[in-house]
């Protein structure tokens, strides 16, 4: 356990030592689609469990459930200018070695018009997407503390040209057994620099032009993520369950995020979240909620806003077989 907090924390410290904003590949990773954690302010790194864990914290699919039980999880986002994000996930738990994940994240930005020196005006269209394939398995080290991982791809694509780097998610989770006290780090998308393949010319020097020199593609990060964070419950009865949570998050393409998160759930079956970021110039005020559609399926709802592109809008889905 020891060991592994150590080596997290050297990972940290690599992490601030490369934070170089705005200059990163995969942005598309960033975009978070958990939505009960998006509807808490994005404060959800010890609250997230089972297989939608894999988007914050693979340890928390340590606590998908009963042994046998096979947990998915999708989600959706539609983003400013006609971008669309989703995400996949299923979870089975193996009794004695664990729990094992698959996972996979999306974005497509629809087909942009190809223009040219020649043909200014357009010729043609070209697609742009990325997407991010994982394998996860997470388990309990003691009753108290528990260790998740993903193993990923990642690729994107840019007309022709493209990349496929791997890359790994780490994550711990600790319970204090304190009023249902949680400590939650994960650090996503920690890999070795990204390098789109062909080449380009670089029309903005004309002796480069005049020759047609092409060149290789520069190399690029990752938006490797540092999320810390703890929750506890509030006030609760026989028929409220409230839980208060805040996260710091880190990341080498932006400055520090904060959230600050609450979730009130009546008789296991509704939910009412209320969140709020800060560090964040165009995001801050986030609500959601959460109803159990029949036994073992939930749907989820989360409102961001988000100033200048307008309010954003996620939905997920939580099934349990």
């Amino acid at each position: 356990m020891y060991k592994l907090l150590i080596s997290m924390l050297i990972l940290l410290n690599s992490l601030w030592a490369s934070s170089s904003i705005g200059s990163v590949a995969g942005q598309f990773l960033e975009v978070n689609l958990h939505v009960r954690n998006m509807g808490m302010g994005n404060s959800g790194t010890s609250l997230v469990r089972g297989s939608s864990a894999m988007l914050v914290n693979p340890a928390g699919l340590s606590d998908l459930g009963e042994t046998g039980m096979l947990n998915s999880y999708v989600s959706y986002l539609n983003w400013p200018a006609d971008i669309s994000f989703g995400a996949l996930g299923v979870a089975y738990n193996l009794e004695t070695i664990g729990t094992f994940g698959v996972s996979a994240v999306y974005v497509t930005y629809g087909d942009e018009i190809r223009t040219t020196p020649d043909m200014p005006f357009g010729d043609g269209t070209f697609s742009l997407g990325g997407m991010s394939i994982g394998l996860s398995f997470s388990r309990h080290i003691t009753d108290k503390f528990s260790f998740g991982m993903t193993m990923k791809n990642v690729s994107e694509s840019y007309d022709d040209d493209g990349y496929s780097q791997l890359a790994w998610d780490i994550g711990t989770l600790y319970r204090t057994g304190f009023h249902n006290l949680n400590i939650g780090m994960s650090i996503l998308n920690f890999s070795k620099e990204a390098q789109f393949s062909g080449q380009y010319l670089d029309f903005s020097n004309p002796v480069e032009v005049a020759v047609n020199d092409s060149s290789s593609y520069d190399t690029w990060p990752l938006p490797m993520t540092f999320r810390t964070g703890i929750s506890m419950d509030g006030w609760k009865n026989t028929f409220f369950t409230s839980h208060l949570a805040a996260n710091m998050i880190h990341s080498n393409n932006s400055h520090e995020l904060y959230g600050l998160g609450a979730e009130l759930v009546f008789m296991n079956k509704y939910a009412l979240r209320l969140g709020y970021q800060m560090g964040t110039d165009i995001q801050g005020l986030s609500l959601g909620g959460g109803i159990e559609l029949i036994h073992g399926i939930r749907l989820d709802y989360a409102f961001n806003s988000m100033e200048y592109f307008g309010p954003r809008h996620r939905f997920g889905l939580d099934m349990n077989f």
